[in-house]
């Protein structure tokens, strides 16, 4: 027997750390709630749960920006509600001034509230708003920049991509210009007589030319008369066979203030072949002092003006700059569209002058009279739309792209309802500002949809991760509490060895005596 070394109580010692050590762990894990408590326990299981707790976190950020992402939708959406609602009043006044019943008194009042309904549409489109950002003045749609100054993209599909995508134009849009076939009379003092005096009617609207009139009285009643109708009348010196160009207000002639011995031009405001100008005259005579033979006669005067002309811009190769070959191109007045497979849709207005095209208006049509052309480049990107980040992950992104909502975009910024003519092609005008308008809002509900689904997946993925986080890092309560009652049994058992073989070496002394 020996007394320097009790290896019994070393032994026993040794049981009972091991014994505390688990039962230590053991009651840790109880505690907290966690088998994992530090990268010692599991170091690889620490590095994947803090991976998964960070995801989680993100989830649930990505949640709360999906929320705010149908904040805006809604936000949008209820702006774009009382802006059809104002156009379906649009249509109900058109196709009441589209009556000839109305006076043009009672079409003019029509007008005025026209006027005020589209004042009201352009103050929703720029002053929606969620938190500080414009929604529907196209501020969220994408970015198209031109190479060409003046062409304005009025719609651009999310699923043409970015890049350049070219359209020549071959020829300008015209507007409709009535030039007359002889000078006006009435030089010096000269008024108009009794067997002169009658009406004088510009696309329906009637102006009347009375006795004592004078050249300038007459003038202003055609002036006043020609933007009721939506245009502008003036006169020319005797040039009117010379090629004019698009650029002016004026279509590229030069107005005088000397109405006698001049000739008399009546041209539409807007462009395109849909644009027409009929003059009529009730006496002859009337018509022959200012040189509008012809109004007097069965039908009188119609001119009409001209879309723009374009094509697809091609490269060396023959190939198209951008578009597909499957790409059809269509214009209307100074717009251009073109319209591809998958509901792709490029649509642009372009300047009256951008070809510098020059016409002949002495006909029923405007001829042009040269082969001008310009190439547009239109540079698609991604910048402008709101991103929406709805992952926990970098680039998990939805894009809103929100298209511009204004009587520009609607096309309804010039209505006009002062004749049945215009009247008529108001009507047109106002539905496809509402088709325009719904098509706005079924983007947007489909976004609404998108971000529903968005809501779900996180929650299902949230559900998912905190499970599989769960099962790594949380303590089983039932296997650890027999855990901790097994290691607990077993401390208590060692404790009592080690008392026990601590009293050992005294035995020694019985062999000392």
């Amino acid at each position: 027997m020996r007394i320097n070394a009790n290896i019994t109580a070393i032994t026993a010692n040794n049981s009972l750390q091991k014994a505390q050590n688990r039962l230590s762990q053991s009651i840790q894990r109880l505690s907290s709630g966690y088998k994992i408590n530090s990268s010692a326990d599991d170091p690889a299981g620490c590095a994947i749960s803090e991976k998964m707790r960070v995801q989680i976190r993100g989830l649930d950020r990505a949640d709360n920006n999906a929320v705010d992402g149908v904040s805006v939708l809604n936000t949008a959406e209820g702006a774009l509600i009382e802006i059809q609602s104002m156009l379906t009043r649009m249509k109900e006044l058109s196709v009441q001034a589209a009556n000839d019943v109305n006076s043009d008194d009672e079409r003019e009042a029509i007008q005025e509230e026209l006027d005020s309904i589209n004042k009201e549409i352009d103050r929703i489109s720029e002053q929606t708003e969620f938190n500080t950002q414009s929604l529907i003045d196209g501020n969220l749609t994408r970015r198209v920049y031109s190479d060409c100054q003046g062409v304005n993209q009025l719609e651009c599909s999310d699923n043409i991509v970015a890049g350049n995508y070219g359209i020549t134009v071959t020829q300008d849009a015209r507007q409709a210009i009535m030039v007359s076939e002889g000078t006006m009379g009435l030089a010096g003092g000269a008024v108009i007589t009794a067997q002169q005096a009658g009406s004088i009617e510009l696309n329906g609207y009637k102006v009347d030319i009375q006795e004592g009139d004078n050249i300038n009285t007459i003038m202003g009643k055609l002036v006043e008369a020609a933007d009721k109708i939506g245009g502008t009348a003036f006169a020319i010196a005797d040039t009117a066979n010379d090629s004019k160009t698009n650029g002016t207000q004026y279509a590229g002639y030069s107005p005088v203030t000397t109405y006698s011995g001049s000739r008399l031009v009546i041209m539409t405001d807007e462009y395109g072949s849909n644009q027409s100008i009929t003059v009529t005259c009730d006496n002859a005579e009337l018509a022959r002092a200012l040189g509008i033979n012809q109004a007097a006669q069965d039908g009188g005067i119609v001119v009409q003006g001209s879309d723009v002309t374009a094509e697809f811009t091609t490269d060396a190769s023959g190939g198209r700059v951008g578009f597909e070959d499957s790409a059809v191109l269509s214009t209307r007045g100074t717009k251009i569209t073109v319209t591809d497979v998958n509901n792709k849709k490029f649509e642009m207005d372009v300047p009256g002058n951008i070809a510098g095209t020059q016409f002949d208006d002495t006909g029923s049509k405007p001829a042009a009279t040269n082969n001008a052309s310009q190439d547009i480049v239109q540079e698609v990107t991604d910048v402008g739309t709101m991103s929406i980040h709805i992952g926990a992950n970098e680039n998990q992104v939805i894009k809103l792209d929100i298209p511009a909502v204004t009587t520009y975009t609607l096309g309804i910024d010039k209505i006009n309802v002062m004749t049945g003519l215009t009247a008529s092609q108001s009507i047109e005008k106002v539905d496809e500002a509402i088709n325009r308008t719904n098509s706005v809002r079924s983007k947007i509900g489909s976004y609404q949809n998108r971000f529903e689904h968005t809501q779900s997946n996180l929650a299902v993925s949230n559900e998912n991760i905190t499970s599989a986080l769960s099962a790594m890092i949380d303590t089983d309560m039932a296997e650890e509490m027999t855990e901790y009652t097994s290691v607990n049994v077993l401390a208590q058992a060692a404790t009592s060895i080690l008392s026990q073989a601590n009293e050992r070496p005294a035995t020694v002394l019985q062999l000392l005596q």
